[in-house]
């Protein structure tokens, strides 16, 4: 009889996995009246995306709601432009829009006998639900060799390697960090470095309505999406290097709400199949991405 224990308990494990539901569903929440991203929701769907709750290979459903205020056209154009501007976000920071299936405005949620002049706060939302069957057959095959996207707009979205010209940069376009170097394995910006750290804190310093991204790239893994970093004992050398940029301007006194961090890994590569040094160059990188240049 106890010989079967554990048989029997793996048997139902098993089958408790197999019943679990393959959707994910994330929420986001507005404010009356508000069909733009906060500050907070664009900060969700980062650590979303950064997360790997959303990756590029999950279908993803967009669907936006309103509260009971207002009448309905307008809830209905209201949650559809919710939806709309979280799709936006969504494939301006990476996610190739074949994957999103929908994007709709349901309108008002229903609260019979709810009369409260404030509304229904939770109903203001956004949900993305995402396929999760099809993120873990994505993520079974990480290991196959990394190819880029043939749309090329996201993963090779290099416009310019001039420090100055980001002052004209519309949001979503890209600068390469050229002369931005670390130690191999390391997060440690060298010193030979100064140059274009200090070109680049002068243009967020000359104009403050600059917001940006800086998004770490490494190259030459296979076996991982980041590569080890020697310094903190993480597979995150990617994010540590984008964070130690952002820290430098911080501390020459640029404000942190301007700024933002992410790291790809091995995830965006400019080259896919690395045959050379040159290569491998191409695809060890930090790039600078215009949020809001007003």
């Amino acid at each position: 009889m106890y010989k079967l224990l554990p048989a029997i308990l793996l048997t139902l494990g098993t089958a408790t996995s197999f019943a679990q539901k393959p959707l994910d569903t994330f929420r986001l929440y507005f404010e009356l009246d508000v069909a733009a991203l906060s500050p907070s929701i664009e900060k969700k769907i980062d650590l979303l995306i950064y997360n790997d709750k959303i990756i590029n290979g999950s279908s993803v459903m967009i669907v936006g709601y309103a509260d009971f205020l207002g009448s309905e056209g307008y809830n209905k154009s209201l949650s559809m432009e919710r939806a709309r501007n979280v799709k936006k976000y969504l494939v301006t920071y990476g996610i190739d829009s074949n994957y999103v299936k929908l994007v709709e405005g349901k309108g008002k949620v229903n609260r019979d006998g709810h009369t409260d002049p404030s509304g229904y706060p939770t109903d203001r939302r956004v949900d993305i639900v995402v396929n999760n069957r099809t993120k873990r057959l994505v993520t079974e095959t990480s290991k196959m060799p990394v190819k880029p996207r043939k749309d090329s707009a996201r993963s090779i979205s290099i416009r310019t390697t001039n420090v100055n010209d980001i002052k004209n940069l519309k949001p979503g376009a890209t600068l390469l960090l050229k002369n931005v170097y670390f130690p191999p394995d390391r997060h440690v910006i060298k010193p030979e470095s100064k140059e274009t750290l200090e070109k680049l804190y002068t243009a967020l310093h000359d104009y403050p309505n600059l917001r940006i991204s800086i998004e770490g790239h490494v190259c030459c893994i296979k076996d991982a999406i980041d590569a080890w970093d020697i310094d903190t004992y993480e597979q995150s050398l990617s994010v540590n290097r984008a964070k130690a940029i952002y820290n430098y301007l911080v501390s020459r006194g640029i404000d942190s709400n301007r700024l933002k961090y992410a790291g790809f890994g091995r995830r965006r590569p400019v080259i896919a199949d690395e045959k050379s040094e040159w290569d491998a160059e191409q695809n060890r990188r930090v790039e600078v991405r215009v949020i809001e240049n007003k």
